[in-house]
């Protein structure tokens, strides 16, 4: 297991390479000059210049192309992220509020898409074409074909418009709240893009457990099974769920690991100050350091998300680690 482990982290290493040369390159061809963004206007000629020349050095945009990617790159591992220039603060500072904030939506998003979607993903596999298996189906196409901002602005007019039961958005205001009531306005603003977030999870998944599952079920072991007298549940969990377990597994390790990735589209509906809606901002106001340090970010959770997967289906079937 050591070896297949240590196989596939050195598989994994090039590609987050590559990918952070990608991402330092297409940086420097984007428009604006993120030095001007830094500097206030109302200076002098000599003054600006000054300036501009001083945190052009700073920033270190006076060394070659090479040298500034290795010393962005190695800063990111030492934790030093670089500056914004949308906030004017260190980049860390920046995200470390908008990272707690997505954890927090995402875990209870989590939590409902994985009691939901796979009980009744197995079910829906056991009993296909029934009136149950047809519900969820219509359910999961309807819902997954839905943008996720038409799902929240109508669930906004319902219950936050017409019925009054919940805010339009934003977030708790710790300043006026304390206690119980600054946990209860926390649990208020929750709702709504928790349940658009777990609408669109559900559905999807609800899909991929049942296909895993109606594909386990036809094979000649299930048969097997059912001929020697095995109890229906042990068919089922034992032994069809255990085979489906790989593609199953993909999903869970994606949606841990989404805690931290944001929502882009439903923060900013809700105008949640998450890390989808702080990306957003960046990218409208050309924030060069804070979008190269977050698309890096992702880029490091979609390798490392790959590489536990792989380590997953080393565990559920030994072949592949032994091919």
């Amino acid at each position: 297991m050591l070896k297949y482990f240590v196989k596939r982290v050195l598989i994994l290493i090039p590609v987050f390479l590559c990918i952070t040369v990608i991402l330092f390159s297409i940086n420097k061809m984007m428009p604006g000059d993120p030095v001007r963004a830094m500097l206030p206007t109302n200076l002098k000629h000599d003054q600006y210049q000054m300036a501009y020349d001083a945190m052009y050095k700073k920033l270190g945009l006076d060394k070659s192309m090479p040298e500034q990617y290795w010393t962005w790159l190695t800063n990111m591992f030492k934790g030093e992220f670089g500056w914004s220039s949308m906030n004017n603060r260190p980049v860390a500072d920046v995200v470390a509020e908008p990272i707690r904030n997505t954890v927090i939506l995402n875990f209870g998003v989590i939590i409902i898409e994985l009691l939901i979607s796979i009980p009744v993903g197995i079910w829906c596999a056991v009993k296909r074409r029934s009136a149950f298996d047809n519900f969820w189906q219509v359910f999961s196409l309807v819902t997954w074909s839905m943008p996720s901002f038409f799902i929240a602005l109508c669930l906004i007019y319902i219950f936050a418009v017409q019925l009054g039961w919940l805010p339009f958005g934003g977030m708790p205001n710790s300043s006026l709240l304390s206690g119980w009531a600054y946990i209860g306005s926390w649990l208020r603003h929750l709702v709504l893009p928790t349940v658009v977030l777990s609408l669109i999870s559900i559905a999807s998944t609800i899909r991929i457990v049942r296909n895993a599952m109606i594909d386990a079920l036809n094979q000649d072991y299930i048969r097997t099974a059912r001929a020697k007298g095995l109890q229906e549940k042990v068919v089922i969990y034992s032994h069809a769920f255990r085979n489906a377990l790989i593609p199953v597994s993909t999903v869970v390790v994606a949606t841990f690991f989404s805690l931290f990735a944001g929502s882009t589209i439903t923060e900013t509906v809700f105008a949640w100050n998450g890390i989808g809606k702080v990306m957003i901002s960046a990218i409208n106001q050309r924030d060069t350091m804070l979008i190269s340090t977050m698309n890096a970010f992702f880029s490091l959770l979609s390798v490392t998300a790959v590489l536990i997967s792989d380590i997953v289906y080393g565990f559920i079937d030994p072949r592949i680690r032994l091919s």
